[in-house]
């Protein structure tokens, strides 16, 4: 589509004279950053009038929809004239999906183009754009946002209507932020549920799953009414995905003033949100619909997806697991070393300072540090004689297997540098790069200092392990030659710990280890 065909203002010059004003200090840039910070995600702002971006910060200007695709959507969906927020999909189902929002702004025309990740799709660790969102609660975040910024140019009324626009404004980017998937749904139930009532004024409000099995989850009290109560009066709805009632219904339950029912999803119903009695005795409206129906739709994603994270959690537990036991049954002389380096490396990194997060970072490095000897021969990797040079070379592809193991996981991609140089040497002599001193990842240069303990403290059976004395002088004499001085003085600093680590870590080290790992690897990692 040619802007010029719908804008009189337009042309081809005038179009260049926009586009180089990205990048600038315009008050539409200043806008775009604020939409930026708002929303954390790539913000475009489309000049109606001239057809053409005005300001674009976030993403590269070539990953932006077209100006005229844009424009075509918003005149499809009335969205000029300030119309209502609404998300377009131009793509796949799975591919960007972008919020665009009528913006009120000085005397310029704006539509502000947002982009997200798709719900269907798996976000990128390195994705710019803005975290998947149910449509239903991006298009409420939208209109919000697109609301404060006319109430910044126009008197807002000042009645109920208001202040329950003003609470849908806050609540629910607020609500999206506060979403956490390591929480159980009822954590996350209360919260929302406490947002509603305190926003609506409400006498009570509840969360009644569909499925009976599960409990209702209450906020506030209702004199008289009880837990089934609530979901009797969900029942009500039926088909329709609301309902409301603004008068007693009927001679049973005398407390109940005025209720409204509203379906999370009518299509797939998994809940709803019922309301009871506002406390000033007004009659519930649209106004107050409208708040409720994008929480409601909240509470049954995070539902949904908390149901799918704790399925992928206990999958990733079940691989590490089955990975650390394939380890001990390819060879059984070394059987428990990964648990051992793994508690080890945790020692050293809680020395070193490093917080919670990271130390389950380590921990599961250490467990998996030695996985590719899984695709090591089994006469090569038992021999309990001196190696042959061509069999050593054998023994240092293990570095190599366990990365092309672990790459198809993408929860561990944040391992792999662990798994490929816990052999490199302080001074470049290892391998399988020869990377010298800080260009070793500092995970690397922990678990090759936590291995080197445990290879010399275990009995062999070509060996008994070494006394502490002849090991601390190993180390000694090694600290920034084989091991980063830094490191092996950690571990004198905790000597007398790690000496005493044997047996097996509880099976909860590994699930809390899991758990950190599902709801992001750890950040600001030290080096």
């Amino acid at each position: 589509m040619n802007g010029s065909s719908l804008f009189d203002s337009s042309s081809e010059e005038s179009r260049r004279g926009v586009e180089a004003r990205d990048g600038g200090h315009s008050s539409e840039d200043s806008l775009a950053a604020r939409l930026h910070a708002e929303f954390d995600a790539p913000v475009g702002l489309l000049d109606v009038r001239a057809a053409a971006w005005s300001a674009r910060v976030g993403l590269d200007v070539a990953r932006f929809p077209s100006a005229d695709a844009c424009l075509t959507a918003a005149l499809g969906r009335g969205i000029i004239g300030h119309g209502r927020a609404f998300v377009w999909r131009p793509s796949r189902p799975d591919g960007p999906c972008w919020l665009l929002i009528p913006v009120a702004h000085e005397s310029t025309e704006l539509v502000a183009v947002v982009g997200f990740e798709s719900p269907e799709s798996d976000r990128p660790a390195d994705s710019v754009l803005g975290r998947p969102c149910p449509e239903r609660a991006l298009r409420a975040w939208g209109q919000s946002v697109a609301d404060e910024l006319r109430g910044e140019l126009f008197p807002r009324r000042s009645s109920v209507a208001a202040r329950v626009d003003g609470g849908e404004r806050m609540l629910v980017p607020r609500l999206i932020r506060r979403m956490r998937m390591t929480e159980s749904p009822a954590q996350f139930q209360d919260l929302a549920l406490r947002a509603v009532k305190a926003t609506l004024d409400l006498e009570s409000v509840a969360w009644v799953p569909a499925h009976e099995g599960e409990a209702v989850v209450v906020v506030g009290e209702s004199s008289g009414i009880l837990r089934d109560d609530y979901r009797d009066l969900a029942s009500l709805v039926g088909g329709e995905p609301i309902l409301v009632h603004n008068q007693p219904l009927d001679d049973s339950l005398p407390e109940i003033r005025r209720f409204a029912v509203v379906a999370a999803d009518h299509k797939a119903p998994c809940g709803c949100i019922v309301v009871l009695n506002p406390l000033d005795q007004r009659a519930l409206g649209s106004a107050e619909i409208e708040l409720i129906q994008p929480i409601a739709s909240l509470v049954a994603n995070h539902r949904a997806n908390w149901k799918l994270y704790r399925d992928l959690r206990d999958m990733l537990f079940g691989v590490i697991r089955s990975l650390t036991e394939a380890i001990d049954a390819k060879d059984p002389y070394t059987k428990g070393h990964s648990q051992r380096v793994a508690r080890i490396a945790v020692k050293l990194a809680e020395t070193l300072g490093l917080d919670a997060h990271q130390r389950g970072d380590i921990y599961l490095m250490g467990l998996l540090h030695d996985v590719g000897k899984i695709g090591i021969k089994d006469d090569v990797l038992k021999k309990t004689g001196q190696l042959e040079e061509h069999e050593y070379i054998e023994i240092k592809k293990h570095v190599i297997i366990g990365v092309e193991i672990l790459k198809g996981l993408t929860k561990l991609q944040h391992v792999l540098p662990a798994v490929r140089h816990h052999h490199e040497n302080y001074d470049g002599s290892g391998y399988p790069d020869a990377l010298i001193g800080d260009a070793i990842p500092f995970e690397a240069r922990l678990l090759a200092v936590a291995d080197a303990f445990d290879a010399m403290a275990s009995d062999r059976p070509y060996r008994k392990g070494l006394t502490d004395h002849r090991m601390q002088k190993i180390f000694r004499d090694g600290s920034g030659g084989q091991w980063d001085p830094e490191v092996v003085d950690a571990l004198f600093d905790c000597w007398n710990d790690v000496a005493q680590i044997t047996g097996l870590p509880s099976n909860g080290s590994l699930e809390a280890a899991v758990g950190q790992v599902m709801s992001g690897p750890a950040s600001g990692r030290r080096r």
